[in-house]
């Protein structure tokens, strides 16, 4: 596979990956070409993927039942991540981020980034060609569902933010960032331009109006042709498509998940009274 797709590096996490007692990726390791990345502890992708099996509106529950958050803000998530966020990973992760300078071209662009994939990737790249620092403004969980229903969004507000700020294309990020970019954001941020990207995004006229009222009133709002069509629901259709493959396989990983913290959480014995 290495050579019939002309791979140049195959990138897994620092915990072991065996199966039926082989390293599975010893081909790539005796070719030079692996590379290791700290693992994050409580980001799982089985979790992940477990998630967007269910699709269902149990993910995003309020206290009356109701899937859709359209109105109720009390939410409650069905199929919770374990990912736990501390001061210290934010730091880690935002270890590149630099105050503007001055004089420069500031611009904003938000939205849900769930599941931050290729078609993200490619706006963000476009959006920076076209200023010097760009802020990239994240939704929260329960404003994604309300206003896109459902059970999303599949990653929580923590794991998308720290998505975000691991896109070299990010110069810094607006956490739980408003829905409607008013007047008072755009001088706090200084911000001269405010990107909205052609795809990805269901919003009427008349809402666009709302959000983008102010930017549009100082000739400040863009359009960004969005260079991709890759979308989220191209890897929920994905996913759903192969629903046996992956669950068959997701099972057997969760049990290898179990299995890890079992193993990590025995290592705080020294911590228990005897």
């Amino acid at each position: 596979m290495i050579e019939k797709y002309n791979i140049d590096y195959v990138v897994h996490g620092d915990d072991a990956c065996l199966v039926d007692g082989k390293d599975v990726y010893a081909a790539a390791k005796a070719a030079g070409k692996y590379q290791s990345i700290p693992r994050t502890e409580g980001v799982s992708t089985t979790d992940i993927v477990g998630r967007m099996l269910l699709m269902t509106k149990d993910h995003h529950k309020g206290s009356s039942g109701e899937g859709n958050l359209a109105s109720n803000n009390n939410m409650v998530i069905g199929a919770q991540s374990k990912f736990l966020t501390t001061s210290r990973m934010l730091r880690h992760f935002s270890a590149s981020v630099k105050a503007p300078e001055d004089k420069i071209r500031i611009a904003y662009i938000d939205g849900g980034w769930d599941m931050f994939h290729a078609g993200h990737i490619s706006i963000l790249a476009k959006a920076k060609e076209m200023c010097d620092y760009l802020i990239v403004g994240i939704h929260s969980d329960t404003l994604i569902n309300k206003h896109r229903g459902t059970n999303l969004p599949i990653m929580n507000l923590h794991e998308r933010v720290l998505s975000v700020l691991g896109c070299k294309f990010v110069d810094d990020v607006l956490i739980d960032s408003p829905y409607v970019i008013n007047k008072e954001m755009i001088a706090s941020l200084k911000i001269c331009a405010v990107f909205r990207g052609s795809s990805g995004q269901v919003s009427d006229e008349v809402e666009l109006k709302t959000r983008f009222k102010d930017a549009m009133e100082a000739g400040i709002y863009r359009i960004v042709t969005s260079p991709s069509v890759f979308e989220l629901s191209t890897i929920v259709e994905r996913i759903t498509e192969n629903q046996t493959f992956f669950q068959t396989k997701i099972d057997k990983k969760k049990k290898k998940e179990d299995e890890y913290y079992d193993l990590k959480y025995s290592k705080t014995d020294h911590f228990k009274k005897k």
